[in-house]
């Protein structure tokens, strides 16, 4: 399971990703405004809804292609996400299951959020 991090371990592991990101060129991962991708914002409204369900255990989170340059051969990407609940079946291969609706539309950083 997640755990806290030391900020400054964080802010290194952060600008190793963006530096990678920038250096990577035409395969870098973009915004729609053609920024350089350093993450999404996940307001709470979203997580309350997903988690409103007792039975949700946690949060699936996907990459996906942005769904305004599908088919494109545009680096522009989001993430996905959804509810999960423990998965009971015996010799299961995954521990939780999606569930519920699927969530879009993700605000990517930049512009939507502060640099950390």
């Amino acid at each position: 399971m997640a755990q806290k991090m030391d900020p400054e371990k964080a802010k290194s592991l952060i600008k190793e990703f963006r530096d990678q990101n920038k250096a990577s060129g035409e395969h870098a991962w973009k915004t729609p405004e053609n920024q350089h991708l350093h993450g999404f914002f996940i307001d709470r409204e979203s997580l309350e809804n997903m988690l409103k369900d007792e039975k949700v255990a946690g949060i699936h989170v996907y990459f996906a292609k942005h769904p305004d340059f599908t088919g494109k051969p545009d680096k522009v990407h989001t993430i996905m996400m959804h509810g999960s609940v423990p998965n009971t079946q015996p010799g299961a291969a995954t521990p939780y299951l999606a569930t519920g609706d699927v969530m879009d539309n993700v605000p990517p950083c930049p512009p939507y959020c502060s640099a950390m």
